[in-house]
């Protein structure tokens, strides 16, 4: 056994030569996130993974900055990848759009956009809001000392969230024929996703609670923002082109 050596998932002790934990399975090199980890997420997407799926979902209904916290941290046999839980949601999600004809965008401030395209290919922009979002935070939280995969980890799971709550949305919205949003819901809407943001930013982050969660708050407000800005640029390009 090597002094100290032990995995991050499970506490047991290991060998130097030891590639896998005895205990739990995890990898015993598993430090801070990289790119390809993030790879390997996607791809072992929802296999050894100790919670049932039902439990997992209630550990990032309750606390999702844990959960990311806890993924980042190196205990990762205990939650389903982020990346990978977003990406089945969010195609989940962009499913049932089509399907219901959900007018999801319509009021989002995107007047100058192609909002057509944008609700055609929904999930790739709520793929693209994984790095936006963690650039954000890398921005906010410099003094956290974290890259900004690890940054992505808790903005995947937090847009997880968000993805399921659409999930529930879309069929009422179906049901009682409103396919399209009022824009005071969709106020109200991204009102309370900053507000969510900032409770699961002050469970990730270190600090005052009430401090860490304004400035979560702040940058999933700024990572919107860009949002818009980047995809009103995107718009007036692709229209300077055509009439060109």
């Amino acid at each position: 056994m090597t002094p100290g050596l032990r995995c991050l998932n499970c506490g047991n002790a290991l060998a130097g030569t030891e590639r896998f934990c005895g205990q739990c399975g995890q990898r015993a090199d598993t430090t801070r996130l990289r790119f390809v980890d993030v790879i390997r997420d996607l791809l072992h997407a929802f296999a050894n993974v100790e919670r049932t799926p039902l439990a997992f979902l209630w550990a990032l209904l309750s606390g999702p900055g844990r959960v990311a916290r806890d993924f980042v941290d190196g205990r990762r046999r205990r939650h389903y990848g982020p990346f990978a839980t977003l990406t089945v949601i969010v195609g989940t999600s962009a499913l049932a759009i089509q399907l219901t004809g959900y007018q999801v965008l319509a009021q989002d401030g995107l007047a100058a956009a192609p909002t057509d395209l944008l609700q055609r290919h929904f999930n790739l922009l709520q793929i693209a809001q994984v790095p936006l979002l963690g650039g954000c935070c890398a921005l906010m939280f410099r003094s956290a000392r974290l890259n900004l995969f690890e940054h992505m980890v808790l903005a995947a799971y937090a847009l997880s969230v968000r993805g399921l709550l659409l999930l529930v949305v879309i069929p009422v919205a179906f049901a009682s024929s409103s396919l399209v949003p009022s824009q005071m819901a969709v106020q109200l809407f991204w009102a309370a996703w900053f507000a969510y943001f900032g409770w699961a930013g002050a469970q990730f982050y270190r600090g005052r609670p009430w401090l860490t969660a304004l400035k979560a708050a702040a940058a999933a407000a700024l990572a919107y923002l860009s949002m818009i800005f980047l995809i009103g640029v995107g718009a007036r390009a692709h229209a300077a082109l055509l009439s060109g």
